[in-house]
């Protein structure tokens, strides 16, 4: 039994030895010695330069501000990364970045070849968001400036991403989504849209693409639709918009309220809304799509009082809902068809009628000229005028 002991004894005393020697082998990198990148962003810079933009946490007790901002010009995002390096203390890594930011301009023409260098750079995970600024993702970045370093521009846009996706605001724009959509024949990616408003950043719509192009965006009035089409809600909320006329039948005459509405409009805010799309195939041929939308929901607000207290009233504006939501869904449907984009993923669907048949990218666009589309909406209207 003492023999036992006295070799586990040894085993032990080896295996630490070990765990020293191996844990001196390996190269530490102190946060002190590097610069997080944690946003960064990408502008066309006259004839074949690229200028891009990084913001860069600092580990370093000895300085005011957390946070810097270098600006490089370069040919590629390497040779950025490089002349970003000779204006840092600190050697800088990607291993933090949240987001990036590509100008409207460098979006128009293509980013395929940006988005591809994240793609081979191992420390940059496949979660990180792709955005567009409004105008340059140097006015972006400007933001982390203007404020003196109090605000790490890189850590609230990707919360400002992030708090949209999860209530359901806007569609994910990660990199493996991106190249999911990209790579993938009969999908184009959609990607938000920044802006800059009273030195704050906010999301002002969706950008369109056509592969790697951006080609059209969307305003807020549309996101709706598009997460209908594209994603399920669970939680959704919607507000809108009827004159008096289209809703004189569930108006409520009463004294009690304004005889003068404040809004030339009547406003009314659903939520707690969950959908579910159907897009099929019925006609391979003639290339028709049928697209069902159920909704549940519940009516949260309204400008001037309804009288749905009554199963008819309730009805009349289900069925006000599903005429307006089926006119605007339309309209979505043809515009992307006008201009040859598939955000939708219609081109898959299409495929997968064709019993393993690939199909390329320009028989698709051939055949997507010719689609048509019956769209059928139905409100369901699960509870009125009460909050929990």
């Amino acid at each position: 039994m003492q023999k036992f002991h006295k070799s586990k004894q040894i085993f032990l005393s080896v295996c630490s030895m070990t765990m020293v020697i191996s844990a001196g082998c390996v190269q530490q990198k102190p946060l002190e010695k590097l610069g997080l990148i944690t946003t960064s962003g990408y502008d066309l810079e006259g004839k074949n330069q690229i200028k891009g933009t990084a913001v860069v946490q600092k580990f370093d007790p000895m300085t005011e501000s957390a946070t810097k901002v270098i600006t490089s010009v370069a040919k590629t995002s390497k040779g950025i990364r490089q002349q970003a390096n000779l204006q840092s203390n600190q050697k800088l890594v990607t291993g933090q970045l949240r987001s990036v930011v590509y100008s409207r301009e460098l979006a128009k023409k293509g980013i395929i070849q940006l988005v591809d260098t994240l793609n081979r750079d191992s420390g940059i995970g496949n979660m990180v968001y792709l955005t567009i600024a409004d105008k340059s993702a140097s006015e972006i970045m400007e933001i982390e400036t203007n404020n003196k370093g109090r605000l790490n521009l890189g850590t609230y846009m990707y919360n400002l991403i992030k708090q949209n996706v999860e209530g359901e605001q806007i569609i994910s724009p990660t990199l493996h989504e991106f190249n999911h959509n990209y790579y993938d024949i009969g999908k184009d990616p959609v990607l938000p849209i920044l802006k800059v408003k009273n030195n704050d950043v906010i999301i002002s719509g969706v950008g369109l693409f056509k592969g790697d192009r951006l080609v059209d965006e969307l305003k807020q009035g549309d996101l709706f639709y598009l997460k209908i089409l594209i994603d399920k809600y669970k939680a959704g909320t919607k507000e809108m918009g009827y004159t008096t006329d289209q809703l004189k039948k569930i108006i409520i005459k009463n004294e009690n309220y304004t005889k003068k509405p404040i809004f030339s409009k009547i406003y009314v805010s659903i939520d707690n809304i969950q959908s579910k799309t159907k897009i099929e195939l019925v006609d391979k041929k003639n290339l028709r799509f049928r697209v069902d939308v159920d909704l549940d929901s519940r009516v949260l607000e309204m400008t001037e009082a309804l009288d749905l207290g009554k199963p008819a009233s309730v009805k009349f504006l289900e069925n006000k809902l599903d005429t307006s939501m089926k006119k605007r869904i339309e309209g979505l449907l043809l515009r992307f068809k006008e201009l040859e984009i598939d955000p939708i993923g219609l081109g898959n669907e299409y495929e997968a009628h064709l019993r393993g048949k690939p199909i390329t990218q320009e028989e698709w666009d051939r055949k997507y000229k010719d689609a048509t589309f019956d769209v059928n909406v139905k409100n369901t209207i699960e509870r009125t005028g009460v909050i929990d």
